[in-house]
């Protein structure tokens, strides 16, 4: 088949007879329909990753078609899906043996395996399913009314909404949401903030991106100027607009979606009392920041960490942008072909435009 197989950094390949098993005993395969350029593959492309060992395709943001009829799960009851299918994919494989995978926290499993780090992704024309995430209903159908580009998005929206559901979604009109970084995930942050009426704050270093979030309803679109070199300067003028915008009370619920230490460090600079705090994105490098444990203490305030999704979360994602609640096309800026997966790579790099999709194979 056709892939694009990561080699270690710097190095993708494009390969037109890459041998690969599928439909076999302990899988079934998808034929690529769309698969999006997430950063984390643009971090592993750059600088390789501890949990990838080439060589491997990448891309876990899939949407593909059956190419046999299966047994899975759906809202807890055993559904047939049928060959021709279209399906969108949580990357999750889990153990099953574990106790987060007996409690149906698959995303939290000890011996966790992801499809585009440890499995091979959907950076290529098949990918093969293993079975144990058939079984927990890792193969959601994509309702017709949601095409091919957008249901490749459907997971790091899944992922979203597991983010502010462990900040305990549902501020409405009551409380402010600040969201630091700018990017795609950030602005799906912004489409389910607004979803349910939160006042939302975009701060992000990208003009044009903040003025996209402008016009998909953030109340106030900053530009953070902090120069990341010196770690003892904020963006005070940013600062002040946040107080001021609250009326001196800071951000109740503030998602990190940035890989940038600064953006925490500045999170707890406009964290109200009993705010919560999520960090979404893996921050770069070992990194420790400082943080006053008699603050978090006097302003009982929470910081909370959320990664991937589950199953369950996608499906949620599907019927949020299936009713029209969640418009994922106002994401996607840019199509590629397989063969140009390095320019892919390097329009996400380079903050060309939003979410990048590869939809030819």
């Amino acid at each position: 088949m056709r892939a694009a197989v990561f080699y270690g950094p710097g190095c993708i390949v494009n390969k037109e007879n890459y041998l690969t098993r599928i439909n076999n005993k302990d899988g079934i395969a998808l034929k690529l329909k769309a698969c999006a350029v997430c950063g984390y593959d643009v971090r592993v492309f750059r600088n390789g990753h501890l949990k990838v060992t080439p060589p491997i395709i990448l891309g876990h943001e899939i949407c593909g078609e059956i190419t046999r009829d299966v047994n899975s799960i759906l809202n807890g009851k055993e559904i047939l899906i049928k060959a021709g299918t279209r399906v969108t994919v949580s990357p999750i494989v889990p153990c099953m043996k574990c106790r987060y995978c007996n409690k149906n926290e698959y995303n939290l499993c000890l011996h966790l395996r992801e499809i585009g780090s440890s499995i091979n992704g959907g950076f290529a024309e098949y990918i093969n399913i293993p079975t144990q995430l058939v079984k927990i209903g890792g193969l959601v159908p994509v309702p017709d009314n949601i095409n091919d580009d957008e249901a490749a998005l459907l997971e790091p929206l899944a992922c979203c909404l597991n983010s502010q559901i462990n900040l305990g979604s549902g501020l409405g009109r009551e409380g402010t949401m600040a969201i630091i970084g700018d990017g795609p995930i950030g602005l799906l942050h912004l489409l389910l903030s607004k979803s349910i009426g939160t006042r939302t704050i975009m701060i992000g270093k990208i003009p044009g991106r903040l003025a996209k979030a402008t016009s998909l309803g953030a109340d106030l679109s900053l530009l953070f100027n902090r120069n990341d070199m010196d770690d003892s300067r904020y963006d005070e003028d940013t600062l002040s607009r946040v107080l001021s915008y609250t009326e001196g009370y800071g951000a109740d619920s503030i998602i990190v979606a940035t890989s940038s230490p600064a953006a925490f460090e500045f999170a707890l600079k406009i964290a109200a009392k009993n705010s919560k705090i999520n960090i979404f994105a893996g921050i770069l490098g070992r990194c420790s920041v400082p943080l006053d444990l008699n603050w978090l203490h006097y302003n009982q305030a929470t910081v909370t960490g959320s990664f991937s999704s589950t199953p369950n979360m996608l499906k949620k994602s599907a019927d949020l942008v299936s009713t029209g609640q969640i418009k994922l096309s106002e994401i996607i800026s840019h199509h590629y072909s397989l063969v140009d997966i390095k320019n892919a790579l390097l329009a996400t790099e380079n903050y060309l435009g939003l979410r990048v999709i590869i939809d030819k194979f």
